[in-house]
C-alpha cells in the first residue's frame, strides 16, 4: 500500500510578505553562484520560509517521519509528481522499500528537468544518517538549486553555503520598514527598542509590533529567555483569554480546517497562522508555546484524539508519533505491534527502529511481538549481529516465527550451515513459508538440482548450474519497468547490482563489472550496510583482476577484507581469494579462504574462488596444483580438468569464447591463442605459445614466459632496444648496429630463437618482422614504453648507443613537461629530480611544503657540478 504524503506538506504556506528584503536576496544569489545548495540555519520564526517561497520551484516540508529515507523519498516523489516523466513508476519501487533504487531513479528523472529550485522546509526534522545521504545525492544533479531550511546547523553545514540567524535577523532599516506596514503610528525610538529587545528575531519582532499597536509597551510584552518562553509571554499579553484557550487546543493537531478555526481568523496575524488552501497551520514555535498553556491531562487527551484522527485517515505512523508525544507509550507500542509488519513491507525500516528506540525497554519486553519486529527491522537494516541477538531473545519468549527470520538472516549472509538447523525447525512449524527458504539454502549448499526441484529459479540458480552466461543474459534482458519487482534492500547483494557485477566479470564485460560493483557499493553505503560495502569491494576487485589492473585489484581486496572484519566469516572468503590470487605469499590467505568457505557450508564458492586464484596466477606465469573441488558445477569442473591449458581445453575455449577475453577465468593470452591456432581458429602461420615482456624503463630486460632472457651477443640486445622506438629498413638497422649483412642475419636469428623458443625451422616469426624490421604489436607482447600507465624511470640505462641516448633524453623531457603541467607539487618534485637545475620546478616548489626537499636536490646538483 503506497505511503500517503499529506498534501499540505507539498504546498508552500501563504505567509505575510510585507517587506522586500533586498539585502538577503543579494546574499542568496551570491551564495547560489558559489554553491548549488543553500542552507538557512536559524531558529523558528526567522523568516526562512517567507524568504524562499516567492522564488517558486518545488516545495516540500518534512516531518520527523522523514528521517526514514523511504518516507523522505515518498515526499520528494510526491512533490515532483506530474512535473516530468519517470516519477510515477518510482512509487512502485518505493512501495517495495527499494529506496536506493528509487533514489537512483529520482536522480535520473531530475537530470532531464529544466533548471529549477527545490526548497526543503523543516529539513532538521528529516535528518537521519540515511536521509542525509539522500540530500547529498541531490547535490549531484547539475540543474538543481537546493535550499535547506533548518533550525539546526548540523549536519547541513557540509551541504552548501550557510546563512544563520545573524544574516536572517531584521536590521534596523528592515525593522522600520516592517513597522511602517504593521504599526505606522509607532515612533522611531519605539521601533528601535523593539528591534533591540528581540535582536531582530522576525517572528518575535512582528508579534511585538502588533502588541505595541494595541497600546502595550515593549517592556511589558517581552520577556528575556529562550524563544518559546518569550513567545508564550507575547501571546498571553496580546490575545484574549478565550482565543488563547481555543488556539492552544487546536494547535495540538498542528493544522486544522478553516471552519473549525473560524474564531481564530481575526487573530491569524497575531498567531502567525500559515494559510494552506482550506486549512490553517500553526507555526511550530507558536504551537509549542500554546501547548505549554494546556493542563497535562487535557494535552494528553487532545494528542490521543489527534492520534485517533490520524489513524482514521490511514496515517498509522503519524498516529504513533502523536501517542509518543502524549506519553501514551503502551498505546504507541500496541499500534506499532499492529502495523509494524506493514511498515516493514513498505520499507519503512528506519521508522520502525526509531519508534522502537523511543519506547522504554520494559514496554517492549512486555510485548514479545515487538522483539520479533525489532529483529526483522535490524535484519532489513543489515545490522546482522544485533538482529541475531534479537531473534535469540524472541525465541526465548516462545516466538517460533523467529526461526524464519533468523534463517533469512543466514540466507542474506550466505551461511547455509548456520541456516540449516533453523530451517528444520521452521519447516516443522511453518512448512509453506519455510519451503522457499529451504530451496535457496540448498542452492547455497551446492545442492543445485534439489533447489531447482523445489522451485528455486533465476540468475543465481543458473550461475551455480554452471551457466553464468545465461544468468547474465537474464539480468541484462531485465526491462526497466521490472525494477520495481526487485526484492527489498537486504537482498540487493544476492539479486541486484553485485550479482550482475560478478556475472559480468565471469562471462561479460569487466568494465561493466566495475560499474556494477561501484553501483552496488553506492547502494550499500546508502543503506549503511557494511556487509554490502565489503562485498562490493570484493566484486570490484574481481572486475579489476579480470582487467589486469592488479595493483587496484589488490587495494580493493584489502579494503574488502578490512570491511569484512566483525561481520559473518563467509564475507571474508572472496576477499581472501583475491589476495591469494595476487600476493607473492599466497598460501596463507588461500588456506584461510578454503577454511572459511568450508565452515560456512558453501562448497561452490570454495571451488569458484579456488579456480579464480588458479587462473589469475596462471596469467601471472605461475601454475599451482588444484585440489579436488567438491562443489564445482559443470563449467567449473571443465575448467579444472583443462587446467593449465597446455594441451587440453580446445573445446572448452571454443564453446566459451569469453575465456579468451578479459574475464575472471580468462586464459593467459598466449595459451588461449595457441589453443585457437591449434584448433584452426586463429589466422596466423605459427603461434609460439609464449608471452614476451620487454621492459626498458630503468634498464633493459626481456622476459619470455616469465623468465629473463640472457643474450649471447650484446648487439642482439641493442637491436631489440632499437626496435622499440620505430620500424627500420633492414639496411638502416644494419648501419645503426654497424654490422655486415651476414652478422645481421646471425643477430636476427638469435633474437628469433630467444623470443620464440621451439619455433620450427623456416616457420614465419610471430613477434618479429624482417622487412621492415619491427616488433609486431600482438596481444602476447608487452612493452612498457608503449604502456601509458607504466611507472616512469629514465629508459635504456646500461645500453650504449647514440640513438638510444637521444630517445631516452626525449622521453625524459616529455615526461618532465607532463609532470610540470600537473597541479600536484609531488609531481613538480619528480620533475626537479629528473632535472635538478630546472628553474621553473625549483621556483614553484619554494612556495610549497616541499621547499626544503627541493633546496636539498638543488644543492646536491650544484655541488656535483
Amino acid at each position: 500500500m503506497p505511503y500517503r504524503v499529506p498534501k499540505l506538506r507539498l504546498l508552500p504556506p501563504r505567509l505575510p510578505h510585507e517587506v522586500e528584503r533586498h539585502r538577503l536576496k543579494r546574499l542568496l544569489e551570491e551564495a547560489w553562484a558559489r554553491s548549488p545548495a543553500l542552507v538557512l540555519a536559524a531558529g523558528a520564526g526567522y523568516g526562512k520560509t517567507t524568504l524562499l517561497v516567492p522564488y517558486g520551484g518545488v516545495y516540500v516540508a518534512l516531518g520527523k517521519e522523514a528521517q526514514d529515507p523511504v518516507v523522505l523519498l515518498w515526499h520528494l516523489v510526491a512533490a515532483y509528481r506530474g512535473r516530468g516523466e519517470g516519477f510515477g513508476e518510482l512509487e512502485e519501487v518505493l512501495d517495495r522499500g527499494s529506496w536506493p533504487l528509487a533514489l537512483e531513479g529520482l536522480l535520473e528523472a531530475l537530470l532531464v528537468l529544466p533548471p529549477h529550485l527545490l526548497v526543503v522546509d523543516e529539513a532538521h526534522l528529516g535528518v537521519g544518517r540515511e536521509s542525509l545521504r539522500v540530500f547529498l545525492a541531490l547535490l549531484r544533479v547539475p540543474t538543481l538549486r537546493l535550499a535547506f531550511l533548518s533550525r539546526r546547523l548540523e549536519p547541513f553545514e557540509a551541504l552548501g553555503r550557510v546563512l544563520t540567524e545573524r544574516e536572517l535577523a531584521f536590521d534596523p532599516e528592515e525593522a522600520w520598514a516592517l513597522a511602517q506596514v504593521l504599526a505606522p503610528e509607532l515612533p522611531g525610538y519605539e521601533v528601535e527598542r523593539a528591534q533591540s529587545l528581540t535582536r531582530g528575531w522576525p517572528l518575535g519582532l512582528r508579534l511585538m509590533l502588533l502588541a505595541m499597536r494595541k497600546g502595550l509597551r515593549a517592556e511589558e510584552v517581552w520577556r528575556e529567555g529562550e524563544p518559546r518562553a518569550a513567545l508564550g509571554h507575547l501571546l498571553l499579553a496580546s490575545l484574549p483569554e478565550e482565543v488563547q484557550a481555543l488556539a492552544a487546543r487546536l494547535s495540538v493537531r498542528e493544522e486544522v480546517g478553516l471552519e473549525e478555526a473560524h474564531p481564530l481568523l481575526p487573530y491569524a496575524e497575531d498567531l502567525a497562522l500559515e494559510r494552506l488552501e482550506a486549512r490553517l497551520r500553526f507555526h511550530p514555535l507558536v504551537r509549542a508555546a500554546l501547548m505549554d498553556r494546556l493542563p497535562e491531562g487535557e494535552r494528553r487527551a487532545l494528542l490521543n484524539r489527534a492520534a485517533e484522527e490520524a489513524l482514521g485517515r490511514g496515517e498509522a505512523l503519524r498516529a504513533a508519533q502523536f501517542l509518543l508525544e502524549a506519553g501514551r507509550l503502551g498505546h504507541a507500542a500496541d499500534l506499532l505491534l499492529a502495523h509494524g509488519e506493514e511498515f516493514l513491507s513498505q520499507g519503512l525500516t528506519h521508522s520502525v527502529l526509531g519508534l522502537l528506540e523511543a519506547l522504554p525497554e520494559e514496554v517492549v519486553q512486555a510485548r514479545p511481538g515487538l522483539l520479533l519486529l525489532l529483529a526483522e527491522a535490524l535484519r532489513q537494516a543489515s545490522r546482522y549481529r544485533e538482529a541475531e541477538a534479537a531473534y535469540r531473545a524472541a525465541l526465548a519468549r516462545g516466538l517460533g516465527r523467529a526461526y524464519l527470520g533468523w534463517a533469512r538472516l543466514y540466507l542474506d549472509t550466505v551461511e547455509p550451515a548456520k541456516a540449516r538447523p533453523l530451517l528444520e525447525e521452521a519447516l516443522r512449524l511453518y512448512p509453506e513459508e519455510a519451503r522457499p527458504l529451504l530451496a535457496e539454502n540448498l542452492l547455497n549448499e551446492g545442492r543445485v538440482e534439489e533447489a531447482a526441484r523445489m522451485g528455486f529459479a533465476g540468475p543465481r540458480l543458473l550461475l551455480r548450474l554452471g551457466r553464468p552466461w545465461e544468468a547474465l543474459a537474464l539480468l541484462r534482458a531485465e526491462p526497466p519497468a521490472s525494477l520495481a519487482e526487485r526484492s527489498r534492500p537486504p537482498l540487493h547483494h544476492r539479486e541486484g547490482s553485485l550479482l550482475r557485477a560478478l556475472l559480468e566479470a565471469v562471462s561479460g564485460s569487466a568494465e561493466e563489472a566495475v560499474r556494477q560493483a561501484e553501483r552496488g557499493r553506492w547502494e550499500a553505503q546508502v543503506l549503511e550496510s557494511p556487509f554490502g560495502v565489503a562485498l562490493a569491494e570484493a566484486r570490484r576487485g574481481h572486475a579489476l583482476l579480470a582487467l589486469g589492473r592488479l595493483e587496484e585489484a589488490l587495494q580493493a581486496y584489502r579494503a574488502a577484507l578490512a570491511l569484512a572484519q566483525g561481520g559473518p566469516p563467509r564475507l571474508q572468503v572472496e576477499a581472501l581469494g583475491g589476495l591469494a590470487a595476487l600476493l607473492e605469499d599466497w598460501e596463507e590467505p588461500f588456506a584461510q579462504m578454503v577454511r572459511l568457505a568450508r565452515a560456512s557450508g558453501d562448497a561452490w564458492v570454495e571451488a569458484f574462488m579456488t579456480l579464480t586464484v588458479a587462473m589469475a596466477r596462471l596469467r601471472q606465469g605461475q601454475e599451482i596444483g588444484l585440489p579436488h573441488l567438491v562443489g564445482a558445477d559443470p563449467f567449473l569442473r571443465a575448467l579444472a580438468e583443462a587446467y593449465p591449458f597446455r594441451d587440453r581445453g580446445h573445446d572448452l575455449l571454443l564453446s566459451h569464447p569469453f575465456l579468451a577475453e578479459k574475464t575472471l577465468f580468462a586464459l593467459p593470452p598466449e595459451r588461449a591463442r595457441r589453443l585457437l591456432w591449434e584448433a584452426g581458429r586463429l589466422d596466423v602461420s605459427y603461434h609460439p605459445g609464449v608471452r614476451v615482456e620487454v621492459r626498458a624503463y630503468g634498464g633493459f630486460r626481456v622476459l619470455v614466459g616469465g623468465r629473463p632472457v640472457r643474450f649471447r651477443r650484446r648487439k642482439t640486445e641493442l637491436m631489440l632496444a632499437l626496435l622499440l622506438e620505430k620500424a627500420w629498413r633492414r639496411e638502416e638497422l644494419q648501419e645503426a648496429l654497424e654490422v655486415s649483412g651476414g652478422e645481421f642475419r646471425v643477430l636476427f636469428s638469435e633474437a628469433l630463437g630467444l623470443l620464440e623458443p621451439g619455433r620450427p625451422p623456416r616457420a614465419p616469426s610471430y613477434f618479429l618482422s624482417a622487412d621492415p624490421c619491427r616488433l609486431n604489436p600482438v596481444p602476447e607482447l608487452y612493452v612498457d614504453l608503449w604502456d601509458p600507465g607504466a611507472p616512469f624511470a629514465p629508459p635504456y640505462l646500461g645500453l650504449d648507443h647514440p640513438f638510444l641516448e637521444e630517445a631516452a633524453l626525449a622521453r625524459t623531457e616529455a615526461h618532465r613537461k607532463r609532470l610540470l603541467m600537473s597541479p600536484d607539487p609531488q609531481d613538480w618534485l619528480q620533475a626537479l629530480l629528473l632535472d635538478p637545475l630546472d628553474e621553473e620546478a625549483y621556483l614553484r616548489l619554494r612556495t610549497t611544503p616541499l621547499a626544503q626537499r627541493a633546496e636539498e636536490v638543488r644543492r646536491e646538483a650544484l655541488r656535483a657540478l
